[in-house]
């Protein structure tokens, strides 16, 4: 039958906790027996003006929901918005100390925040590197390293920090060089030297605004990123 409630209240009446309980205790009751289809609303409980649009950020590549952040950038297509690596930025071409750690360009999102989140930060890459042909590369140590950075590690106003991170991915260099007859191509294939496929996941748990990318340390003189793609998703702890 339908739900009855056996106390009704009107303004004036003093309002007690027995009373109050009666209702709720008889609720149980007709919950526990079964709802009838009578006492169903005929018409969807959520409205159009219950749900809040996600501002999207076009240039990003996100969007902001009532849960939190989700966008990606990539590439667009091998070749087509190619990124660089090279020594000739991160200050050590050769040698096996390193002085800076230079950005990837456009591999950076900056998130605000409203309050703690888990954000989860995922790259990939594929790279060209070398030949570098310089005095010290006849060998193969010569690589190039890439991490993600937070902006909170960079020197101010510049794209630079002064430390590598410890946990870095390398590629080698194509060491071997090309072939004596041009374009034959390198005289290693690409896929033993030179040719560097990559990725990551970073989870942070920051409070407020974030910005968060790649960069890299590089001894190669040049190391074309042909590939790219960076994601993040950002979901609001309770």
């Amino acid at each position: 039958m339908a739900y009855t409630k056996p106390n009704t209240f009107v303004d004036g009446n003093n309002l007690t906790a027995t009373d109050v309980r009666g209702n709720d205790n008889a609720l149980k009751v007709y919950l526990h027996e079964g709802v009838i289809t009578g006492d169903l609303v005929n018409s969807p409980w959520v409205e159009t003006r219950h749900i809040q649009q996600p501002f999207i950020e076009p240039f990003q590549g996100i969007q902001h929901g009532v849960t939190g952040f989700q966008g990606s950038q990539w590439d667009g297509g091998a070749l087509v918005r190619c990124q660089f690596g090279t020594g000739l930025l991160t200050g050590k071409r050769y040698g096996s100390s390193f002085e800076t750690t230079a950005v990837i360009p456009q591999t950076t999102f900056t998130v605000d925040l409203r309050k703690k989140a888990t954000v989860i930060f995922h790259w990939w890459m594929e790279s060209m590197n070398g030949p570098d042909n310089g005095p010290r590369s006849l060998g193969s140590d010569a690589y190039m390293y890439v991490t993600d950075y937070t902006v909170s590690g960079l020197f101010p106003g510049t794209g630079s920090m002064s430390t590598t991170f410890p946990a870095c991915q390398e590629v080698i260099q194509n060491h071997k060089g090309f072939q004596e007859n041009p374009p034959a191509g390198s005289d290693e294939p690409y896929v033993m030297q030179g040719y560097g496929n990559m990725s990551g996941v970073k989870i942070y748990g920051p409070t407020n605004k974030l910005t968060i990318g790649l960069a890299h340390v590089s001894t190669i003189d040049r190391s074309a990123i042909i590939n790219w793609g960076v994601s993040i998703e950002a979901y609001y702890q309770e």
